[in-house]
């Protein structure tokens, strides 16, 4: 009778050990997989997406990028980091929820810093353009500080080409980012009439040209149509531009300025 009792007591054991490792085994969640996009814009340096050391997607440097990764969620939310190609310093850490399966970062990344909440400011009047200016080349020349851009009305007479220019605003201390925003009204042409927003780019605080002592302005015969034009954004919409100058060597400066929109990767 003793071994019997002994028996049902070992049976007993066994069972609420097993129990309780089924509910242990219950209780850590199977491992989720997410569709993850990488989108936006890195100055200078390409970026590695990684986990424990693992190379998740490569993010390519001075050009947009939109790169999907499939990354293994365990627990309710992993972390994967940011760093420089062929460096280990983690620049950033972005979480990733284990749901919905298809997620999104939008990432800018200014040459030192990593912004992954990039938003675009609205507009407050449908019928305006906005627009963030960035200054940024590689040019040798350029004298590496921040900057002021000037921001002008251009209005062209389509018969006479006799022309007018107008100062509208200015956006002063520009660095590595965008600068304040600016919303104007949308610019409307006729037969008669072409008008655009026009912007020069001078020296913080100065109205020096931005380059170095010894640039070769040979190429450029007439400084009064030294200047960029704002054509990127559509009435209602915001712009992220990113200006930069023409050169044709690395000591002579070119015709003007190349403009360029990235506010699609961060709408």
């Amino acid at each position: 009778m003793k071994s019997i009792c002994r028996l049902l007591i070992y049976i007993l054991a066994i069972t609420l050990f097993t129990t309780a490792c089924n509910k242990k085994e219950l209780a850590i969640p199977p491992t989720a997989v997410v569709k993850m996009t990488f989108q936006g814009y890195s100055f200078d340096d390409t970026l590695e997406v990684v986990k424990n050391n693992e190379v998740l997607a490569t993010l390519r440097a001075n050009s947009s990028f939109s790169v999907i990764a499939l990354i293994a969620v365990k627990n309710d939310k992993e972390e994967v980091g940011l760093r420089k190609k062929g460096t280990t310093a983690i620049l950033s850490t972005l979480e990733v929820n284990r749901v919905p399966f298809e997620q999104q970062k939008k990432i800018f990344f200014d040459g030192k810093t990593v912004n992954d909440k990039m938003e675009l400011t609205p507009v407050s009047n449908p019928a305006n353009v906005g627009f963030r200016l960035l200054f940024k080349t590689d040019f040798p020349y350029f004298y590496g500080g921040p900057v002021d851009f000037v921001i002008w009305e251009q209005t062209v007479d389509n018969n006479t080409y006799e022309y007018t220019n107008k100062k509208i605003t200015e956006v002063k201390n520009v660095g590595n980012a965008f600068g304040d925003f600016v919303e104007l009204p949308r610019l409307i042409n006729t037969d008669q009439v072409s008008k655009n927003y026009i912007f020069r780019v001078y020296k913080a605080g100065t109205t020096e040209l931005p380059y170095k002592e010894g640039v070769d302005l040979s190429a450029i015969p007439d400084f009064e149509f030294y200047y960029g034009i704002i054509d990127a954004a559509k009435a209602g919409q915001s712009a992220l531009l990113m200006v930069g100058p023409y050169y044709y060597s690395d000591t002579m400066l070119g015709e003007g300025f190349q403009v360029e929109d990235i506010a699609y990767f961060f709408r």
